[in-house]
């Protein structure tokens, strides 16, 4: 049963929830607090035959104009353990990613500085398996701790999740909810040492990618064996290529900027005019990076 004490709010907006601020209102919209209320919402989804959405940070994710349908659970603030234990961390899902790289650093143990400039949460992390500069989680994650729609608890080792550029295993279970997760502490530094390279890191990230806070990080991923995504991009011309008010950045032809009211029909139609192009003139199908909702979860 749900506890009583959980408050469910109807056709609540969705948009101030994301890094684009874009996107239509929940249905439903609930913000457990542990796990026990994460477990109770999902088992009313369920129950009540409702759709059931993940929404952490916000980042990397676009909704659609007409909203979500059923339940979405924003759990941004919860799922928010971070503890040591022993030579391992264990971090809830809910967990900043800069938040995680802070903490490591705090403890002398390099391997995790460049997730200080990512707005995701470990959980989507792990499922994307996201990194920058060299590192990823993969790295130094050792297992983690998966909610399954059955109310399952299934720990799966770093092995068993098949984690590749920005793919694992989880991918193909989009229900699968990552309640937590372990990472090895290998690399012990000294802290100045590691938070003055967070800093370089931070430093040449806001160099190469644009202020306006609202957008959802890379767009689309590199191509394998190929140049980058966004040099493919720029050298078609699309640096300040416009559809309404969703625009490519001037400054890093990967990024979509919402600079103003964008709408996500904006938004995916400048994605498509972006990947016919490169289709086209390189015979490269970009992938995008981004998650579509609720299409990518129905």
């Amino acid at each position: 049963m749900i506890p009583s004490n959980i408050n469910i709010l109807e056709n609540h907006p969705l948009a101030p929830l994301t890094t684009w601020k874009i996107g239509g209102a929940a249905r439903y919209l609930a913000m457990p607090r542990d796990l026990e209320e994460v477990c109770g919402l999902m088992r009313l989804a369920y129950d009540r035959g409702w759709p059931l959405f993940f929404l952490g940070r916000g980042s990397n994710v676009l909704i659609a104009d007409q909203g979500l349908p059923g339940l979405t659970l924003y759990l941004a603030r919860s799922l928010l353990k971070l503890e040591r234990q022993g030579e391992y961390l264990r971090a809830g899902a809910g967990v900043p990613l800069p938040r995680l790289a802070r903490f490591a650093a705090e403890l002398g143990f390099s391997g995790f500085e460049s997730l200080a400039g990512i707005p995701g949460t470990v959980g989507a992390g792990v499922r994307l398996n996201v990194g920058a500069d060299g590192q990823n989680l993969a790295a130094a994650l050792r297992r983690v701790w998966v909610a399954t729609p059955q109310l399952h608890l299934i720990e799966l080792g770093r092995t068993e999740l098949a984690l590749g550029y920005r793919s694992s295993l989880l991918l193909q279970f989009p229900h699968w909810l990552v309640a937590e997760a372990e990472f090895e502490l290998r690399n012990p530094a000294p802290r100045e040492m590691i938070q003055a390279r967070m800093g370089e890191l931070l430093q040449a990230r806001r160099l190469r990618q644009p202020a306006n806070p609202r957008s959802c990080g890379s767009v689309f991923k590199n191509p394998p064996g190929g140049p980058p995504a966004g040099k493919l991009i720029d050298e078609l011309g699309f640096k300040g290529r416009r559809v309404g008010d969703a625009q490519v950045s001037g400054k890093h032809a990967n990024f979509i900027l919402n600079q103003g009211r964008a709408t996500a029909a904006q938004v995916k139609a400048l994605m498509a005019e972006i990947q016919d192009r490169v289709w086209h003139t390189h015979h490269i199908a970009l992938d995008r990076e981004v998650v579509f909702l609720p299409e990518d979860l129905i």
